[in-house]
């Protein structure tokens, strides 16, 4: 994704800071740490900053003007404009010009213009731009070393470049213990920015955020970036870091010029901190700009973000009730998304094909999640194929975990695994959750993840209640137990027209021998949990409604009952349906549960490649 602004180019201005009189006094002060010497009296800090802020603008300079100029492509169109910034989505095929030597060897010059500068004076701006300029010329380590050394008198600033520095590093359990130090150090206004989700909510949901107690707003805070991280496969929580790094670039260009050639205003700010820093320039030109009968340059700078960012904050629509969530609803699109982000360890990471159920054990929910990381191929039609089958050409070793994230504070819960694709189970107490499944493939930097959210409550004395219907593979025998049905858990809920699957459910509290009338049936869309009798009415009634209805009774001892059945689906159209259950007992609630289900079109040649 470019961002894009137009600019005058300002003239350039050459300084002679380290090469005047001040020299020799620098190169005195160069043994580390420099700036914990005595300042030498003579040293005017007011004349050392304005010298280093021109040398600044004077690099930025030279950068734009060794920046390759092409033809501009978009016709200069926006597919979203903020403020005086332009930005399209250009997709994984843009690309930008490598940096020029001369733009590197200028760079190399004012990270030493800069260090002699931090000798003179200990200055918070000074020392910003040092670790700015180091960690962009891929001197990170040195970064990391000129931010722990420090000096300045802001010792939240020094964590919170520590942070930055060894986020770009990816170590991000060390850059989070650094960020979260210079949130317990930086002054309580300054604190307040830091943890407001300004940009990347809209300033509705951000009023709400920052609504009610402190102790409301920090754990709402916590809960966002925890839910916000997009892998817990992989150690830390480098979503949350990049936001802080982006807060430390943006403080760094508050008072310095920026790449674009912009004056700093909300505008660039708002652009950074919702996607991120940007890896790259390039440079373009539109004649069509040029006014008639007058001089115009319609060169422009161009900042260019990782191609395969995607949108993995939690959605603010869901953070008050974020075990509400349904399944595929926060991993957007760039064009979907308000703020972007890119991993990477694994930027290629997609939706994970799954199919999660809950079921009651002795006061314990089993939670049952089967998976299956897929590609589409290309090359066969479009089919959906296994990541590691022969037509998904994956090789790399699976790394899988399931996880549950409880919403009452307590820490994640999690089971590990090494199969590319299979059935995971856990046991955890009853209680609202967000379940996560993921498969990391770490040496081609490839991912699949799934989450939703997870909800049951202790079965009260005297109701009935029953388990998530799970659709198992075709061709299996009908299980007479759960333990039996699980292994064949069908990883994801694509079926076509015509096809055979088994069913399974589980109903609790049920009389001995109790008669109860079973409904199972389609319908049209996707509706999000049911709850109410009135919501399944709704969802029965659509254009084409098609069940079944038979006669049962509950078990011969007070107990679990489980049931199977094998459906065949209708010739219904390509689309998304639900699968229902409902169960009517006299002088009882009638119980529903539903499992959203892809009709998928039938193959003119060989079934799909479904399980």
């Amino acid at each position: 994704m470019p961002v894009s602004s137009a600019h005058l180019p300002m003239p350039k201005r050459r300084h002679e800071f380290i090469r005047s009189a001040m020299l020799a006094t620098a190169l005195s002060l160069l043994a580390w740490p420099a700036y914990a010497t005595a300042q030498d009296e003579s040293i005017d800090p007011e004349k050392v900053l304005e010298e280093l802020h021109d040398l600044q603008e004077d690099f930025e300079r030279f950068r734009e003007s060794r920046t390759p100029v092409e033809m501009e492509r978009n016709g200069g169109l926006c597919d979203e404009r903020i403020g005086r910034i332009c930005i399209w989505f250009g997709g994984v095929e843009e690309n930008f010009p490598a940096e020029f030597r001369e733009v590197r060897q200028a760079r190399v010059q004012f990270i030493r213009d800069l260090s002699d500068g931090l000798a003179m004076v200990p200055d918070p701006w000074i020392i910003g731009q040092l670790v700015h300029y180091l960690v962009e010329g891929q001197n990170v380590d040195e970064g990391i070393r000129v931010a722990e050394v420090c000096g300045i008198a802001e010792e939240w600033w020094c964590s919170a470049l520590e942070g930055y520095a060894l986020h770009m590093r990816t170590k991000y359990l060390e850059s989070e213990e650094a960020f979260r130090e210079a949130l317990a150090s930086m002054p309580e206004e300054e604190r307040h920015r830091w943890t407001t989700p300004e940009y990347i909510f809209t300033e509705d949901a951000e009023k709400d955020f920052n609504a009610g107690s402190a102790e409301e707003r920090e754990a709402r805070f916590e809960l966002l970036w925890l839910l916000s991280d997009p892998l817990f496969l992989f150690e830390g929580n480098d979503r949350l870091t990049d936001h802080f790094a982006r807060l430390v670039v943006a403080r760094n260009r508050s008072d310095a010029v920026d790449p674009l050639g912009l004056e700093w205003d909300d505008d660039l700010k708002e652009t950074l901190v919702r996607y991120g820093r940007n890896t790259g320039y390039s440079r373009t030109h539109n004649p069509s700009r040029m006014l008639s009968g007058r001089f115009n340059d319609t060169r422009r700078m161009l900042g260019h973000h990782h191609p395969m960012s995607r949108g993995y904050l939690f959605p603010e629509d869901f953070l008050e009730s974020p075990a509400a969530i349904p399944p595929e609803s926060w991993i957007t699109a760039p064009r979907e998304a308000r703020t972007w982000y890119a991993p990477p360890y694994a930027p290629d990471l997609r939706a994970l094909e799954t199919q999660v159920g809950r079921f009651r054990r002795d006061g314990q929910m089993l939670i049952v999640g089967a998976y299956r990381p897929t590609f589409v191929d290309m090359g066969g039609e479009g089919r959906i194929v296994s990541a590691w089958s022969p037509e998904g050409g994956v090789s790399g070793p699976p790394s899988t975990g399931m996880f549950m994230v409880p919403l009452d504070g307590r820490a994640p819960l999690y089971a590990r695994g090494r199969e590319a694709e299979g059935v995971m189970t856990m046991n955890v107490r009853p209680g609202s959750y967000v379940s996560g499944l993921e498969v990391v493939n770490l040496q081609d930097r490839q991912a699949w993840r799934a989450r939703q959210g997870v909800v049951q409550r202790p079965l009260e004395p005297g109701l009935v209640d029953v388990s998530d219907l799970m659709i198992l593979r075709s061709g299996v025998p009908l299980p007479e137990t759960m333990d039996e049905a699980i292994p064949n858990v069908r990883p994801g809920v694509r079926l076509i027209p015509g096809e055979r699957f088994p069913v399974v459910w589980e109903v609790y509290g049920l009389r001995i021998a109790e008669p109860v009338q079973v409904t199972i049936g389609f319908s049209q869309g996707r509706p999000e949990f049911l709850e109410h009798v009135g919501d399944f009415l709704s969802v029965i009634e659509p254009e084409r409604a098609i069940e079944i209805t038979f006669e049962d009774t509950g078990p011969d001892q007070v107990q679990a009952a489980f049931r199977s059945i094998e459906l065949t689906l209708p010739d219904l159209e390509p689309g998304e349906y639900t699968l229902h259950l409902q169960l009517n007992l006299s002088g009882r609630t009638p119980v529903i549960t539903s499992r959203p289900i892809i009709v998928e079109p039938a193959p003119d040649e060989g079934p799909l490649d479904r399980d």
